[in-house]
């Protein structure tokens, strides 16, 4: 018999079973602090160690883009200096990203130049744990993470999240991917209104992040229109104002070009222009969204930032290594939002790419490069299309409950099947109900979301979660097991709030 163990109290157990003594339990839920091997925190202690090691490794150059955005937060509150304020854009097109980051770079304008760049710099090299943590928290609606899944992760994510936060301070890409997670966070909880407008914050933070938006195809249909006006709403009324306030900004921005890098995976294409083209930016848009629609339709909702940002650095003229954190940021997604997934297969991917970048610039030609770069991406979005990869499907919403109308009481204990080692089963008599928590009798295991009596049900157990001060006992999902409950007719009563 296997399953999860769950370490009971001596006087839980039935006199025929009692032990003598303690049994000397090691609960093996995936991710608890109990788990074999490191602890959550000793994981998260390591990855915030790693985290400074490079962070201190890109210190030297550290804030090397940082001036755009303090340009941009000093002249934005500023309308007689420079032509800031609402013609800001028009006059500074070089400022290639959006009005939320301007936002965000205002309070910053208060410290000196140096000042400035250092508190940048610190806040966005931890805003990459925070985005490694909001991942977690997205996979662990279902189940929780495997701790060396974190570690490993985390080990290949935060190196390259360093060059984007602490060497060049772009806070515009810390800020899109920061609110991509938080909408996946709050798409995964069903909360359609909050997860257009946290894609919207993205697409205002920085533009390329629009077709971030074909996340919500992945809504039920009822809810696709109000969050498509939702988001379509709210990215307007951010860039409302400055297309009002001066008639140049939208062409000021579109006549904006960079170089075409000789290593870019737009020359290994074939488009030899010194500058970028003027389809290329829309090409980025409409490649990105063509790719993560397909994989929405197909239920890999969680490849939608991994299809945009490959389709960005195919098209892209340059070649910037901090381009890769967000490519990073979309693997890790990938990897930890994939059921089953023991290894970060995803990320070291991206890593080696990464690795072959930097170490190519010194060894090969920059064209050899751009081919590279080129199959790398092509690579990545063919997956994506391509039928199959059925380990990359992702259902969106919570686990839905089984149709039981009304609560249901369940008269008698059900059982939760343990290991052999684990002592007799434990007593879970409690509540069954569509849309709250089951509550068990014993302190140390609860259950959730029974079938109804007489049949098998698999179930997310969990043990060892102690009661919080004030509340019951909250489950956490973790190991799946198979209970067994009596066939006794449930009685139907109104159903009580849920406990989260």
């Amino acid at each position: 018999m296997t399953g999860t163990l769950v370490d009971l109290p001596i006087a839980d157990y039935p006199p025929a079973h009692r032990p003598t003594t303690r049994p000397p339990l090691r609960p093996t839920l995936p991710g608890s602090r109990h788990e074999a091997g490191l602890s959550r925190r000793t994981v998260w202690k390591l990855l915030s160690a790693w985290t400074a090691l490079w962070a201190l490794v890109h210190a030297a150059g550290g804030g090397y883009s940082w001036h755009f955005f303090a340009l941009g937060g000093r002249l934005l509150p500023s309308p007689a200096v420079g032509r800031g304020g609402l013609h800001l854009y028009a006059a500074h097109p070089e400022l290639q990203f959006g009005p939320l980051t301007l936002l965000a770079a205002v309070p910053l304008r208060h410290l000196d130049p140096w000042q400035g760049r250092v508190a940048a710099t610190v806040l966005l090299t931890v805003m990459g744990l925070v985005v490694l943590a909001g991942l977690v928290r997205v996979r662990e609606y279902t189940d929780r993470v495997h701790n060396s899944l974190l570690l490993l992760t985390g080990l290949l994510l935060l190196p390259v999240w360093c060059e984007l936060a602490t060497h060049y301070a772009h806070l515009d890409d810390a800020l899109a991917l920061a609110f991509t997670v938080l909408a996946l966070l709050a798409f995964r909880a069903g909360r359609p209104a909050a997860t257009a407008l946290l894609l919207a914050a993205a697409a205002d933070s920085k533009p390329w992040a629009l077709a971030f938006g074909v996340l919500l195809l992945a809504l039920p249909a009822a809810q696709q229109r109000r969050s498509a006006a939702v988001f379509a709403g709210a990215v307007a009324l951010a860039w409302l104002p400055f297309l009002l306030g001066d008639p140049h900004t939208l062409s000021s921005l579109g006549q904006f070009t960079i170089h075409n890098s000789a290593s870019s995976a737009l020359r290994a294409l074939g488009v030899t222009s010194s500058a970028t083209p003027g389809w290329d930016r829309p090409a980025q848009l409409l490649l990105g969204a063509a790719v993560a629609h397909v994989a929405v339709r197909r239920g890999r909702w969680a490849a939608v930032p991994l299809a945009v940002l490959a389709a960005r650095l195919l098209l892209d003229p340059e070649t910037y290594p901090y381009y890769t954190a967000g490519l990073l940021v979309a693997c890790a997604a990938v990897d930890l939002l994939t059921p089953d997934r023991r290894l970060p297969l995803w990320s070291a991917a991206a890593a080696g790419f990464y690795a072959v970048e930097q170490l190519g610039t010194v060894a090969v030609s920059p064209g050899t490069l751009g081919a590279v770069r080129a199959l790398y991406c092509l690579s990545v979005l063919a997956v994506l299309v391509l039928p199959g990869g059925q380990a990359l499907a992702v259902r969106a919403g919570p686990k839905p409950p089984p149709s039981l109308g009304r609560c249901a009481r369940v008269p008698e204990p059900a059982l939760v099947r343990t290991s052999a080692r684990a002592g007799p089963p434990v007593n879970t008599a409690g509540l069954r109900c569509r849309s709250g928590w089951r509550r068990a009798t014993s302190r140390t295991a609860a259950v959730r979301q029974a079938l109804p009596a007489g049949e098998l049900a698999r179930e997310n157990t969990v043990g060892l979660n102690r009661p919080r001060r004030g509340r019951g006992t909250r489950m956490h999902p973790a190991a799946v097991n198979w209970l067994p409950l009596p066939a006794r007719p449930a009685v139907s009563g109104p159903c009580p709030p849920p406990r989260v």
